[in-house]
């Protein structure tokens, strides 16, 4: 039972052609054949009633049956796991230090044990629209509890902006699923204790298998082929928010809402949940399992 694996996310596409390559083709069913010595008659008693009986061990009976097994695909994922582990293909980088980062190559198949956090694009206009939506719902107040005089912390909103603000809240989050790199992926963040770099994979929905907000934040299992080693210095943008055209008036209104960040209990939001910064690497995953 300890192997049973609790599938967030599994690429089909990619277990297909994996098996097929394998095992030179795609099987779909097993046959069985089960052949077992003694029937049930007059001699040893065995079972438990209603199933209780009599095997006769005199005669020696041999009986044969025969069952189908249809294939699925964690039993793909279990075949190409088993054939890279098999072939030392497969390199474990769980806790991996920057020196084993660097004798990494593109392609090469990896997995680790981390910390996945919710896909970012979404979860930060989630956040964004439910920190406008609190505001909006309790501008007076918040406004009130503002402190007062020259050395404050928190911005100040007059109601007045609200509506302002909204009209920002609507278009930027319009720009942000218009501009992502990869608009037909989410992407998520892995991290692990110890190690030098954290890991982001793009998700394709088709083969997301469990809602990612409802079973995320959560320790999991990631196995895949690298995609991306970030160099030195290199930042890779899933979203650009430079390229805003009302650049100005989005930092006042996260500023401001950002501002309310200890009422709400929520990081700041920010331009660098987007970026993925050396040492970071990207990877295409194939299966995220529990």
């Amino acid at each position: 039972m300890a192997g049973l694996r609790d599938f967030l996310y599994l690429d089909v596409a990619k277990l297909h052609s994996f098996v097929s390559q394998i095992q030179g083709g795609l099987i779909s069913e097993v046959s069985e054949k089960l052949k077992q010595l003694g029937g049930l008659s007059a001699g040893l008693n065995v079972g438990v009633s209603p199933l209780s009986g009599k095997v006769d061990t005199s005669k020696g009976k041999e009986t044969e049956r025969q069952h189908t097994i249809q294939l699925t695909d964690p039993v793909y994922f279990d075949v190409v796991y088993r054939h890279l582990t098999n072939e030392q293909q497969l390199s474990d980088i769980t806790a991996a230090s920057l020196q084993t980062r660097e004798k990494l190559d593109v392609g090469q198949f990896v997995e680790l044990r981390g910390f996945a956090e919710p896909p970012v694009v979404e979860s930060w206009i989630e956040r964004l629209l439910s920190m406008f939506t609190f505001f909006e719902k309790h501008a007076k107040s918040l406004i009130a509890m503002q402190p007062q005089g020259k050395g404050r912390t928190a911005p100040a909103i007059s109601i007045q902006q609200t509506k302002q603000f909204k009209t920002i809240v609507d278009l930027l989050v319009d720009y942000i699923n218009m501009a992502r790199k990869d608009p037909g992926k989410q992407y998520i963040c892995i991290t692990a204790d110890k190690q030098a770099f954290n890991v982001w994979s793009g998700l394709i929905s088709d083969y997301i298998v469990a809602s990612l907000q409802a079973n995320l934040p959560a320790d999991v299992r990631i196995f895949g082929r690298v995609e991306r080693l970030l160099k030195e210095d290199e930042t890779w943008k899933i979203v650009d928010l430079a390229l805003f055209n009302q650049t100005a008036q989005a930092n006042q209104l996260l500023t401001a809402l950002n501002g309310f960040n200890t009422i709400m209990s929520q990081k700041p939001l920010s331009e660098n949940d987007f970026q993925v910064q050396h040492p970071d690497i990207i990877i295409s995953p194939i299966a995220i399992y529990r």
